[in-house]
């Protein structure tokens, strides 16, 4: 892609992120996002039709990057890792996403391709659950591993993605009776 292009591209993604802190998605012009953005609205429409499909497509790229790096991930803790080294790396769109004002579409995805990791996981594994239990059991984690996230970054994500990673991991497998240092 051409550099030029890649810039214009971050810069309206920056705009829209710093929009987003105060209005949702819905209520953001075009107009205001090329304002904020310092582009040209023809400039925006060359690669946009919308401030929505602009989301949509952060969203997806998103999405494939979490899909991508649990699809590598060979653990439980390692996938866990790669979400909170994600989420770290990009704190602005981390607020945004556990954002109250933000639809839970963006979540809703994160909650299926989970579910999807850990139903392979617990299928692999030598147990007597039905499925129906099983995917009771991947609702509750995946649940309180986003409640535990979402902690994790509203008090500014002070700790490291892999202790933070063990502590989801811990709590999931073994209750509140865990004890972290």
């Amino acid at each position: 892609m051409d550099i030029r292009i890649k810039r214009t591209k971050q810069m309206l993604e920056n705009a829209l992120f710093e929009l987003m802190k105060d209005k949702p998605v819905e209520k953001i012009t075009p107009t205001e996002l090329c304002r904020k953005a310092t582009v040209n609205r023809n400039t925006f429409y060359s690669h946009y039709s919308s401030v929505a499909e602009l989301y949509e497509s952060i969203e997806n790229s998103l999405i494939n990057s979490v899909d991508e790096s649990l699809n590598e991930s060979n653990t439980t803790v390692e996938a866990i890792t790669v979400v909170c080294r994600m989420l770290k790396e990009n704190q602005t769109l981390s607020n945004i996403i556990f954002s109250k004002r933000l639809s839970s579409k963006i979540m809703n995805r994160v909650f299926i391709m989970t579910n999807r990791f850990n139903m392979n996981k617990m299928k692999s594994e030598s147990n007597s659950l039905s499925d129906n239990y099983k995917q009771m059991v991947s609702a509750y984690t995946i649940m309180g591993s986003a409640a535990a996230l979402e902690c994790w970054v509203r008090n500014g994500m002070q700790e490291e993605p892999e202790k933070i990673a063990e502590f989801i991991y811990n709590i999931s497998k073994n209750g509140s009776s865990v004890v972290t240092k």
